[in-house]
């Protein structure tokens, strides 16, 4: 549950807009329960290729799943906001990858309930994570076992060692 969790509620409050188009790829039950607390439309798709010929549609994308950066920033609008599974804190090429065409590309990452580390990869062409919090949505989810404001700010911070490592394959 803390996955879906995180997965959902930061890319959702760190966009301004109140009512959000939404995309999910992949595994949609869990998000779609944490969508409920947020006002959006939504459209669930398989996997990446459904984006192909989609443009400038969705506010947020949420995927369980790898997904290009090309569907990422076609797909996007001006200001959308994308997460996706990374294997690490450390997952340079992801990053690289991704990043190409986003404005911010940052990792984030969390323990699960059997303390085992997750890390998602939030990728924006507007919105900064952690500066543009959107705290009138953030501070008022209250059902959630783990997510909060403060662990959505904190999800962003690394140990130097981490930091410096990737520091050239983000954009922050």
């Amino acid at each position: 549950m803390i996955y879906y969790e995180m997965l959902t509620h930061v890319p959702m409050c760190s966009h301004e807009k109140v009512e959000l188009n939404v995309c999910i790829i992949g595994d949609d039950k869990e998000i779609l329960h944490e969508l409920r607390y947020h006002k959006c439309h939504t459209d669930t798709i398989d996997n990446e290729s459904h984006l192909a010929n989609v443009h400038d549609k969705y506010d947020v994308i949420i995927s369980t799943k790898y997904v290009s950066s090309v569907y990422l920033n076609q797909a996007l609008t001006s200001k959308g906001v994308a997460v996706q599974p990374a294997q690490s804190l450390t997952d340079t090429q992801l990053f690289e990858k991704v990043g190409k065409l986003m404005y911010i590309n940052q990792p984030y990452w969390f323990f699960d309930e059997e303390y085992k580390i997750h890390t998602i990869l939030f990728s924006s062409k507007k919105y900064h994570p952690q500066a543009d919090i959107v705290r009138n949505k953030s501070d008022f989810i209250e059902h959630t076992d783990y997510y909060n404001t403060d662990m959505h700010i904190g999800a962003f911070n690394y140990p130097n060692k981490i930091f410096r490592r990737i520091l050239e394959s983000i954009k922050i």
